[in-house]
């Protein structure tokens, strides 16, 4: 149940902002931001309500008349109190044309038709145009919009009070009142934030440093705001002059570097160029200036920069790229030493091309019919193995602790220097950790002890630990340990990449990273794989060729329900037909019980009434043998995402993640039979004389369906004899 919001709310997340800076930010402050908050202070409490809520709104001009609210008593004084401590002001003729665009269609009509010699437009022209008819009209008649000017205020957001926020938050977000919606959300019990956090801290150590994030924020706001090229070129000159304090500064300056030379680099290649030189130890950048020179012909400085790369890499990722570059261009030969690595472990696997829409499924599947364990891992395994096994480092004793409360991404891994700063810690953490059972037992104590604590790294769920058991169990804990600190040391590196499948037979784990037909390894799952790799993992690159199984079984599906939306409705029969080349094989059926009423326009529909469920199974009791149903199986049905994801969700509803490959016999009736009327199932049976004898009840519609199936794969072998 979410928490009711305190009165005076916006008040009350103002003063905690205000307080927040006086405490533990002066540091941070210039004199205009002294006297900011002094200002804010000598204001009695209405103007403070009133302040607080003008800064919460999002427009730049707000209308006086909207700002009626509970808690402030007399609004005008409010606002009078506040234009005199010049904290807000009214527009002028220089806001004319933001005015005339913030006003409504009807108020612009109004305007305009007020007017002793109304200018021409029509009623029933778009707003645009008539702002463009507005602001020609009144740009040589400014006097006559004088009235309207104190009917608003401009919320200029003090640039005082955007500091304010960033030094809390450490971004800016266009368009949102970031303070404000994060304790809203806060308060209400949305946003999840860190227990038992005390004190709030200063995120930045200097001045310089403060003021320099901040700054690169705003250019970030106006880099994603240009909106041409001259802007472009405008934000690049001034970006490269710009001086970037700190790790996350300088990574930032780099980041909107980087993006403006795409911009700019077929307008202004001159310009272009400068803006990757100004770039500060950027692998990104540094692999986009190699690419550059070597296609304009600078080869012996490419060569030179791939050699210094290898000797002293800023990154694995640069290091492979350096690697395969220098080996393809110059070497003459075709893959890197790395890549024939990764050659070697490359296996195919042939895949019914059904799953062609869900290639891991399909593997998983594969594994699954002999009797393996597969669980989908990618990066959520490692990133919770990490957190579980570090958490004391991570979050309690950290020479990093977060900021607030809202800060649940450790600040360690934000500038990798977890390892760095905490080396001991974490060795005695591995060195205690120097059996599966002592691993294993420090990660359920850990997921016990800080079940449902917000960390940034992955989101908690009732099976989070399944996984790491099979994955510790069946490990060499050598291999375990040392991969463990391999991210400690370099985390930003290695935190994804990661294979998408783990696979657990004979009390031993290997990993697949599924690759369908013309997919590539990503730079990253380079770095990820090698490193799994060399601390003694198995890692298997699982190629896939799709193929057609003569043996497919299709379940053909059908349900009735409560209703036609799934959220409130539920499931009150089931029924399933299997067809296997070309012969229906089985049946299954079962009436369920909705723990609802039935509407009587459904009784009407389907025949299905309360009584008629009252005594059967609820779809908890009937989840086993259904799934073994559709075990090992393709499912159809008629506009299948309906039947799917009812299904879905009724087995969501007791904790069962359902996925399998799906067939629509909608969608493969329009491909097979073209040009007909109608494609549901009713009028299908007529066109095609199919037995369907008991229209909307679920095993008469699955035999239905599964004899329209049997048509479309009789057209499709037709076809092929044809061709």
């Amino acid at each position: 149940m979410r928490k009711e919001l305190p009165a005076k709310y916006y008040l009350a997340h103002f003063k905690e902002l205000i307080g927040f800076v006086s405490d533990k930010c002066m540091h941070l402050l210039e004199q205009k931001h002294i006297t900011f908050i002094n200002k804010i202070n000598t204001l009695d409490e209405q103007s403070q309500c009133m302040l607080a809520r003008i800064y919460s709104r999002k427009p730049y001009l707000v209308q006086t008349q909207s700002l009626n609210y509970e808690e402030i008593i007399s609004p005008y004084q409010a606002l009078f109190n506040l234009k005199t401590a010049g904290l807000i002001c009214e527009p002028s003729q220089a806001d004319a044309k933001q005015l005339l665009s913030h006003l409504t269609k009807p108020a612009l009509i109004e305007l305009l038709s007020q007017q002793e010699q109304p200018p021409l437009f029509k009623k029933s022209a778009a707003k645009s145009c008539l702002v463009e008819v507005a602001i020609s009209f009144f740009e040589s008649k400014p006097e006559r919009l004088s009235h309207l000017y104190n009917q608003y205020v401009i919320n200029n957001r003090d640039e005082c009070y955007q500091y304010f926020e960033f030094l809390y938050i450490g971004r800016l977000s266009a368009g949102d009142v970031n303070h404000q919606n994060r304790f809203v959300l806060r308060d209400l019990g949305v946003t999840p934030v860190r227990q038992g956090h005390n004190e709030s801290l200063s995120r930045f150590d200097s001045i310089e440093e403060a003021q320099s994030n901040y700054v690169l924020n705003r250019f970030r706001l106006a880099v994603k705001n240009a909106k041409d090229d001259n802007e472009n070129e405008t934000l690049a000159k001034q970006l490269i002059n710009e001086l970037a304090v700190g790790v996350v500064a300088r990574e930032l300056k780099n980041k909107l570097l980087v993006i403006l030379y795409k911009q700019l680099k077929t307008t202004n290649p001159v310009l272009a160029f400068d803006v990757l030189n100004a770039c500060e130890d950027d692998a990104h950048a540094l692999e986009i200036q190699i690419r550059e020179q070597y296609r304009l012909g600078n080869k012996e400085w490419v060569k030179a920069q791939l050699e210094k790369i290898i000797e002293n890499p800023l990154t694995d990722e640069l290091l492979y790229f350096a690697d395969d570059f220098l080996m393809r261009k110059f070497n003459k030969q075709t893959r890197s030493r790395l890549s024939e690595m990764l050659a070697s472990t490359r296996c195919i696997i042939e895949v019914d091309e059904l799953y062609r829409g869900d290639v891991e499924l399909g593997v998983s599947d594969h594994y699954t019919r002999q009797g393996k364990q597969v669980f989908y891992t990618e990066n959520t395994l490692w990133q919770s193995l990490f957190a579980l096994v570090f958490w004391q480092e991570l979050f309690i004793e950290t020479p990093t602790p977060p900021c607030n409360e809202f800060d649940i991404y450790p600040q360690a891994l934000k500038t990798d220097t977890f390892y760095l700063n905490q080396s001991s810690q974490i060795e005695a953490r591995l060195a205690a950790c120097n059996s599966t059972q002592k691993l294993l037992r420090l990660v359920c104590n850990h997921a016990a002890k800080y079940y449902e604590q917000p960390n940034g790294l992955f989101r908690w769920h009732k099976d989070v630990l399944k996984p790491l058991e099979m994955l510790i169990l069946n490990s060499p804990i050598n291999a375990l340990l040392s991969h463990l600190k391999n991210m400690a040391k370099n985390y930003r590196q290695l935190k994804d990449g990661y294979p998408d499948l783990m696979i657990v037979d004979n009390n031993a784990v290997h990993f697949e990273e599924v690759k369908a037909p013309g997919d590539k390894l990503k730079r990253n799952q380079l770095v990820s794989i090698d490193n799994l790799k060399s601390c003694g993992f198995i890692v298997n690159i699982a190629a896939v060729k799709w193929y057609v199984d003569p043996n497919r079984i299709y379940s053909v599906v059908d349900i009735e329900t409560t209703g036609g939306l799934k959220g409130g409705n539920r499931i009150t029969e089931i029924g399933i037909v299997k067809v296997k080349q070309g012969e229906i094989v089985d049946t299954w059926t079962t009436l369920i019980n909705p723990e609802r009423p039935i509407p009587r326009f459904i009784t009407s529909l389907t025949g299905i009434n309360d009584a008629m469920v009252s005594n059967a199974p609820i779809f908890s009791e009937i989840a086993a043998p259904l799934l073994n149903q559709l075990s090992g199986s393709i499912f159809v049905a008629h506009n299948v995402n309906f039947d799917y994801g009812f299904i879905k969700k009724e087995l969501e509803r007791i904790g069962i993640n359902f996925k399998m490959p799906k067939l629509c016999t909608v969608v493969e009736s329009r491909k097979a039979f073209k040009g007909l009327k109608s494609y549901s199932l009713g009028n299908l049976s007529a066109h095609f004389n199919l037995d369907l004898t008991n229209h909307h009840r679920a095993l008469d519609d699955a035999k239905a369906a599964a004899q329209l199936l049997l048509l479309v794969q009789q057209s499709a072998d037709e076809n092929i004899v044809a061709v």
